[in-house]
Order: C-alpha cells, then sequence, then structure tokens
C-alpha cells in the first residue's frame, strides 16, 4: 500500500469518533426531500469553514424540476425547525423555500481532472422505533422528529462525504484539479438529480463516484465495485374517464371506470417476464368510484414499472401502454397519462469499476473485495453518471458491506458507523490513483 493511502487510512480512523458525533447530530434531525433544511444548513457551515467555495440554492437547484414539493406552510415549519434545532441561519436561508442540497469544489494547485463525489442527504417519511434493544435507543440518537428518519442510512453517506471532505481541505496539496462534493436532496423522491443536472452542477466533471451501505452484504470491511442490477423506474398516474348513472335506473348509460381500472390491473400483472433482464410491474394504488348505486366515472391507477436494461425497461413500457389503452378501449373509456417520474438503470464505467478494485484490494481497511453486488432497487445518481459519461467522463457507483438490522426503509434500521471510514478511504483512495 503506497504512503498516501496508509496517510489516509490513517487520518480518517482518527476522525472517526467526530465523524460519528457528526452522524448521530444529523441521524436525530431528519428531513425528507426538498424539506432538508438541518442537513443542509449543517454541511455548508462545515465546507465553509474548512475552506471550501460552496454553492447553494438557486446556483444549484432548478426549482421547476422538482417533484412532490411541499405545501408552503410544510416548508416554512421545516425551515423553522431547522433554525430551533440550532442550524447556522446564514447557511440555511438560501435553502428556503425548499431549494435545499450543498456543492463545496475545493481546488489544488496543480492542474489536473474535475473529480466529484455524490452523497444524498434526505430521509424517509416513517417514524423510528424506539425499541429499547437498538442502538439508536441505547445511546440516545433516535430522530426527534414523529414521521421523519434516516433509514435509508442517507446520514451515513452525508457523513461520509463530510470525512472525506475535511481530509482533503487539510491535505489540499494532494489535489491536483479541483474536487466537487455534491450533497443531493431528494434521492428517496427520484428528483434531486435531474433538478442540479440543469445548472452546471455536473458540467465538466471528468470522474463521478457515489455509493451506498448494503443490506445484504453484511461483513464488515466488505465492498463491491461493481454494482448491478440499479433498476431504470419509470411511475405514472393513470386515469379512466367515464359516465356516472344510476346503476340499476339506467346503467346502460354508464361507462364504468372502475371495471377499465380492474382490467388493466389484471393484466398489467401479467405481463410475460423478459429473458434480457429483471423487470418488475406494480399496481401500487387503485382510486375510484363515488357510491354504491352509481357507476363510476373516474378511476386512478399508480402504476411503476422497473427493469435492469434497457431492452427490458422499452418492453414493459410498450406492454403497460397497451395494457391501459386496450383497458379503456374495452369499456368505452377515456384514458389521461401523467408521467410521474423516471430513472434510468445504471451503467458503471468499467475503468472505474477496475479502479475502485483495485483500491479496495491495496487498502487494510476491506477485507472482502465482492467482484459483483445486486442492487435490485433504483437510484437517481444514474442521472448524474449518464450525463457525465454522455460528456466523455466516467462514472461509477458502489456498495458498502456492514453489519446492518432492522433492514433499509424498515423503522429499526441500525449501522455499523464504522462503514463511514471504510466508504471515504475507499472514495479517496480512488482519488489519489486517479492523479497521483
Amino acid at each position: 500500500m503506497s504512503e498516501l493511502l496508509k496517510l489516509l487510512e490513517k487520518e480518517l480512523l482518527e476522525q472517526f469518533e467526530t465523524a460519528q458525533q457528526w452522524h448521530r447530530d444529523l441521524h436525530r434531525h431528519p428531513q425528507p426531500g426538498w424539506l432538508e433544511f438541518y442537513s443542509t444548513a449543517t454541511v455548508a457551515e462545515k465546507l465553509a469553514n474548512w475552506g471550501y467555495e460552496i454553492f447553494q440554492g438557486t446556483d444549484i437547484i432548478d426549482g421547476s424540476h422538482r417533484l412532490f414539493v411541499p405545501p408552503s406552510e410544510v416548508l416554512e415549519q421545516e425551515y423553522q425547525a431547522a433554525l430551533d434545532y440550532g442550524a447556522n441561519a446564514k447557511y440555511l436561508a438560501p435553502a428556503k423555500g425548499g431549494l435545499t442540497g450543498v456543492v463545496g469544489v475545493i481546488t489544488g494547485n496543480e492542474p489536473g481532472p474535475t473529480v466529484a463525489y455524490r452523497f444524498d442527504i434526505d430521509c424517509l417519511r416513517i417514524t423510528e422505533s424506539t425499541d429499547p434493544s437498538r442502538k439508536a435507543v441505547q445511546e440516545e440518537y433516535v430522530s426527534c422528529h414523529p414521521g421523519f428518519a434516516h433509514m435509508c442510512a442517507h446520514d451515513i453517506n452525508t457523513c461520509t462525504g463530510l470525512m472525506l471532505a475535511h481530509y482533503f481541505a487539510q491535505h489540499r496539496e494532494q489535489i491536483k484539479g479541483s474536487i466537487k462534493f455534491i450533497f443531493q436532496p431528494d434521492e428517496e423522491g427520484l428528483s434531486g438529480a435531474r433538478t442540479m443536472i440543469p445548472k452546471g452542477v455536473l458540467d465538466g466533471v471528468d470522474y463521478l463516484m457515489g455509493g451506498h451501505v448494503a443490506s445484504n452484504m453484511p461483513q464488515a470491511g466488505s465492498f463491491s465495485p461493481k454494482s448491478t442490477n440499479i433498476l431504470a423506474v419509470k411511475r405514472w398516474k393513470f386515469r379512466f374517464i367515464g359516465q356516472a348513472a344510476h346503476s340499476t335506473g339506467q346503467p346502460h348509460l354508464g361507462k364504468n371506470a372502475l371495471l377499465g381500472a380492474a382490467n388493466a390491473t389484471l393484466n398489467l400483472h401479467a405481463i410475460a417476464p423478459h429473458s434480457a433482464g429483471t423487470g418488475r410491474v406494480n399496481v401500487g394504488k387503485i382510486d375510484g368510484g363515488d357510491s354504491w348505486n352509481i357507476i363510476a366515472p373516474l378511476a386512478e391507477l399508480w402504476v411503476e414499472i422497473r427493469a435492469s436494461t434497457d431492452e427490458v425497461f422499452n418492453y414493459l413500457n410498450q406492454r403497460v401502454e397497451s395494457i391501459m389503452q386496450a383497458s379503456a378501449d374495452l369499456y368505452e373509456l377515456g384514458l389521461d397519462t401523467e408521467l410521474v417520474v423516471e430513472s434510468l438503470a445504471g451503467k458503471n464505467s468499467p475503468e472505474m469499476e477496475a479502479l475502485a478494485a483495485e483500491v479496495g484490494h491495496e487498502l487494510s481497511l476491506i477485507h472482502d473485495v465482492v467482484d459483483e453486488h445486486a442492487v435490485n432497487a433504483s437510484e437517481d445518481f444514474t442521472l448524474l453518471a449518464d450525463y457525465v459519461q454522455s460528456q466523455g467522463g466516467q462514472s461509477v457507483y458502489v456498495i458498502h458491506g456492514t453489519p446492518v438490522e432492522g433492514g433499509l426503509h424498515s423503522n429499526a434500521l441500525d449501522v455499523d458507523e464504522r462503514v463511514m471510514v471504510n466508504a471515504a478511504a475507499i472514495y479517496g483512495g480512488m482519488y489519489l490513483k486517479l492523479v497521483h
């Protein structure tokens, strides 16, 4: 292992207790997509104190591309909550109105590439368990905000980024070119990444890195440089438009939208699998009808597809739209289609996967380099990666193994916080290999 990697590991290990305090602070004060005011101000203040040039608000977020933005009264309530938690008003103000997120840039004294790291900052809308057997309960860092909790480990991701940002601030002499730390809002809603691209956050990036804690790779010190099955996702709201009528007096005048919705639901779940990869279809919600004796004039379906390849994605997309239209035609209904959100399948750059594997094998903190790991979920990091790759750059999304209690997206997630050191060492080691 090189002297630079040894120094990186040593200083990250020395920083662990401080980073653990950062993590527990963020864990106590979670906020979901477009409400991440406390995390935004906390990250921005630290980066500014360490000498980073920071960008916030409209400099990095195109508000017109946000989805599921909470009502103004909720935005104001959560902004005030962040102030009450102790957020610095100077770094909170640019985020007012739901323009959350931070980008920090540090530049070395020698020319070199622009390397970006992406870390997500939002929590889930879930109430954290207070079971006394849990570590977070015993060590007193359970969420203080009922209904919100960091149950997908984004607080771990954020603090991994802070550890690495602090290291490079202390070792600017190791930097060639620029490093960009992207603390992204609303990963869970899949609209955070799409707001940053139009603002030029990814312009000129030569290398992009990101990753996540795994829920099913439980060995401490394990790591996978090759994440597979990061699934493309597409979500619609379909509305069947029929005609109300009395169900016994004049049934022949009615057009029952619920029949169209029911037919579509059964047939969507009967779509045959595709041999070219993983594919999923789900009807997550049906809503319609007015009363017992009224033929339902309206019905709405919430439909999602996920796919591991473009071929499977296109197949499912065509089948869903065909079934929806056929169901409408069968019952003489109108059909309105609303695309809610869409994200791409993950495609790592092979050169970056190889670099990540090389670093994993060299670091003493990493004991098991897993050839590949199936994520089996979706991630809007893929939009950022696709943009960087389309501009001639390279990207990689890696997976960090660690003991996880409760499971991601449960109400009782507990993560071994030492994974922050391992993850920061991977990302930092990759940078050092790239430029030295």
